[in-house]
């Protein structure tokens, strides 16, 4: 898969000069458009994409993803075109967030990037709620799980043409999420930063907390109030942390900053606007 096809620039104006890259990862049902509010705080300081999933937008033709483990490869092997040699923070929410991660371990040089997890447990606490349901009624659990979580998605739901488009989509991103196992044992080699809505059915305490077992370098949880969908009422505070994070980057020695969260939430003083 080719760069420009699955790694889609945002066209905010950034300095060439700007130093780091920033790639953000959709959640079930997402795409790009999704995290443009994100792409635009962060002009400026950082060259912003996301990864475009197949089966959505201009990529509708095709089917969607069936394997986390699969489209992580696909990532993995477009990245070095988009991302060249300098420093970059993935980003993933929900399921982006398991697919940032195992993007992570398929790339041999992890030493200039950062993981940030939002909305999802360490990967090996991942568990979702079944999605299959009665014969007479086979999508209603699904349907439950999106109006449970909030966002855009139960809005589009109401609409009988937009929920035959959407919820097809939504169906086969989560169940692609619910397969997805972690090899036993896997860890990357950069920082880990976890966000976490502190009403979120999806998470809690000891499962963001568990993100710790998966990086050999330094890991930081935030809490935010507000659900599974709390980044989209936070994005100014949010964009400040991959800004720190940024500037912050080995300032400290893995060993000092593991669990500390030193260097990454000071000076916040950015605006969105």
């Amino acid at each position: 898969m080719s760069a420009p096809a699955l790694i889609r620039p945002y066209p905010h104006p950034t300095p060439m000069t700007a130093e780091w890259k920033v790639l953000f990862f959709p959640h079930s049902g997402g795409s790009p458009a999704s995290y443009k509010q994100f792409a635009s705080c962060l002009a400026g300081s950082a060259q912003t994409a996301a990864v475009h999933y197949p089966g959505r937008a201009e990529r509708y033709r095709e089917p969607c993803f069936a394997s986390v483990h699969a489209l992580a490869e696909e990532v993995a092997e477009a990245f070095p075109a988009w991302c060249g040699e300098g420093p970059v923070l993935l980003f993933g929410h929900s399921l982006g967030a398991a697919i940032a991660y195992e993007t992570i371990r398929r790339i041999p040089d992890q030493h200039r990037m950062i993981l940030v997890a939002s909305g999802h447990p360490a990967p090996s606490r991942q568990q979702l709620p079944p999605l299959d349901g009665p014969q007479d009624d086979p999508d209603r659990p699904v349907v439950e799980l999106v109006r449970e979580l909030g966002g855009e998605a139960p809005e589009i739901l109401e609409h009988p043409a937009l929920r035959t488009m959407f919820l097809p989509i939504i169906r086969a991103d989560l169940a692609a999420h619910a397969r997805y196992r972690p090899a036993p044992g896997s860890t990357i080699r950069c920082p880990v930063i976890a966000l976490q809505g502190t009403a979120d059915p999806l998470t809690d305490s000891e499962g963001m907390h568990a993100w710790a077992g998966h990086t050999q370098a330094a890991f930081h949880l935030h809490t935010f109030p507000g659900g599974h969908f709390f980044i989209n009422g936070h994005v100014p505070r949010v964009a400040d942390i991959l800004r720190a994070a940024m500037r912050n980057h080995g300032a400290l020695p893995a060993d000092v900053r593991k669990n500390s969260g030193l260097g990454l939430e000071s000076d916040l003083d950015f605006d969105c606007g």
